[in-house]
């Protein structure tokens, strides 16, 4: 058998560690063979990464690792995969190229990831993450009446429990306790806010965590987890509950409650009363749109805010704290 280079209409000369050979049979048709390592320059494919719901698309060259992974996370994306010449009515609005020293994003009218030049990806995991946060600013800026939460949100019984927060508050782990309880996920880091009324929407995103988990852990979490595990690396995981747990983009469910989270050293969760002014400093503080007029921002966060329940949460243990909330909000 002949060993031929890909059709030049989808291929790129990268240097990439993945490449697939090709043969040639006796009738002329092409049979991809198995993948294998290469140092070498190679003549690698391009796929064309279709996001159905929003008509955007993006190249990934030498990145058959990231594409495999890549509708995983997505939930009701309707994503699709293929040439250049399958999908060429979806112009790319990014390339991204697999190099030898790493990673390349070439910008085709749209922004890249704001962190992809300050620290370049170094794992297949993270260009996925990276793609993952610029989904978000770009379905944002498509979608500019729309507010939106730093936060997780769990429906819980018949409401949405949002859980406005910045990082490192123990939101997601929080939220991945609340799905091995079995409750809906909406949200573990941004959560949409519709124009009226006091309704969240999903982002269609899996909940992402931190590795390794927290050494409290519960063994029958851990198990959840360790069973519905997407995408991970050895900093970062994907978890990816039944279709039924996580809301699809765009998604809606009322907000019943805010809690504000606390994390502290011991004891048994407490569940405080806030006032409606301290719940609307947090919303603001956890907004992450500009674009609308700040006039307009702080009416629809004070109408969210003065119109559902209002909460701080304390605990030490996130199971604990979750079986607490399901108890409460049921």
């Amino acid at each position: 058998m002949m060993m031929q280079p890909m059709p030049q209409p989808h291929a790129t000369k990268i240097p990439i560690r993945l490449a697939i050979s090709i043969s040639i049979s006796k009738k002329g048709t092409e049979n991809f063979g198995p993948f294998f390592y290469s140092p070498r320059y190679s003549l690698c494919m391009i796929q064309r990464v279709v996001f159905g719901k929003t008509g955007w698309s993006i190249d990934l060259a030498g990145c058959e690792d990231v594409v495999a992974k890549l509708p995983d996370i997505y939930v009701g994306w309707d994503i699709s995969v293929g040439t250049p010449k399958e999908f060429r009515a979806h112009k790319p609005r990014a390339k991204v190229t697999r190099q030898k020293d790493g990673w390349h994003w070439r910008e085709i009218g749209s922004p890249k990831p704001r962190h992809w030049d300050s620290f370049p990806p170094k794992s297949a995991l993270r260009v996925l993450t990276l793609i993952h946060d610029v989904s978000i600013y770009w379905y944002l800026d498509e979608n500019p009446h729309l507010l939106c939460l730093h936060g997780g949100a769990v429906k819980i019984g018949k409401g949405l429990i949002c859980f406005p927060a910045r990082g490192y508050s123990g939101k997601s782990t929080l939220i991945a306790n609340l799905a091995a309880l079995g409750h809906k996920v909406f949200s573990d880091d941004v959560l949409g806010l519709e124009v009226k009324g006091s309704r969240g929407m999903s982002l269609g995103f899996l909940p992402r965590l931190r590795k390794p988990l927290p050494p409290n852990a519960a063994p029958s979490v851990v198990s959840y987890i360790k069973s519905h595990l997407g995408p991970n690396s050895s900093g970062w995981l994907y978890l990816k509950p039944q279709r039924p747990q996580i809301a699809r983009l765009n998604e809606t469910a009322k907000i019943t409650a805010i809690v504000m989270l606390e994390r502290v050293e011991e004891g048994a969760p407490v569940l405080d009363n806030v006032n409606t002014a301290a719940v609307l400093k947090n919303l603001i503080a956890t907004n992450i749109i500009r674009q609308i007029p700040m006039p307009e921002i702080f009416d629809r966060l004070h109408g969210l805010a003065s119109g559902c329940q209002r909460y701080r949460l304390r605990y030490s243990n996130a199971l604990e704290a979750a079986q607490f909330l399901a108890k409460q909000f049921a």
